[in-house]
């Protein structure tokens, strides 16, 4: 089986817009993952920790990038992947 590189699409400001950007690109049917874990906050804390990163394969990088780009809510976002011409 041949491994899929991966690479950093983009930087988020919490859980939440990484939640977000993980399930719009999945549903355009990049296969993303964020490092944010799954929330389930201590002492009925909010899952609001800051910075968190959105992964994916870096052959569906430009596309990513693209669906993001339409959305005005994620233009601000951090980091996010020059895929190469």
């Amino acid at each position: 089986m041949d491994e899929v590189k991966e690479v950093l699409l983009c930087e988020v400001a919490n859980e939440v817009e990484a939640t977000l950007v993980v399930n719009m690109l999945q549903e355009e049917g990049i296969p993303a993952w964020s490092d944010a874990s799954p929330a389930t906050p201590a002492f009925g804390g909010l899952p609001f920790e800051s910075g968190h990163r959105v992964f994916g394969p870096s052959s569906m990088a430009r596309k990513a990038v693209d669906i993001l780009a339409k959305h005005p809510h994620f233009k601000d976002l951090r980091n996010v992947h020059e895929p190469e011409l």
